[in-house]
């Protein structure tokens, strides 16, 4: 019988900034807060298997079909 399982799929992908800054660090803290460059992340997605994770959905698994 089939049972019915909650899956995670990770990624990892990332943006790339220059900042002009003092250290390293304070590049790092500046460049987190800049938005999200949408098209570059979804261009560099790549899968992180080592991270995903599927867990069995009992309480629900009667109502799903």
């Amino acid at each position: 019988k089939s049972k019915i399982f909650e899956v995670k799929i990770y990624h990892s992908g990332f943006c790339t900034y220059q900042v002009k800054a003092k250290t390293e660090s304070e590049a790092v803290k500046k460049a987190r807060k800049f938005p999200i460059n949408k098209n570059e992340i979804f261009n560099n997605l790549e899968n992180w298997k080592e991270a995903d994770d599927a867990e069995e959905i009992i309480k629900y698994a009667n109502n799903i079909k």
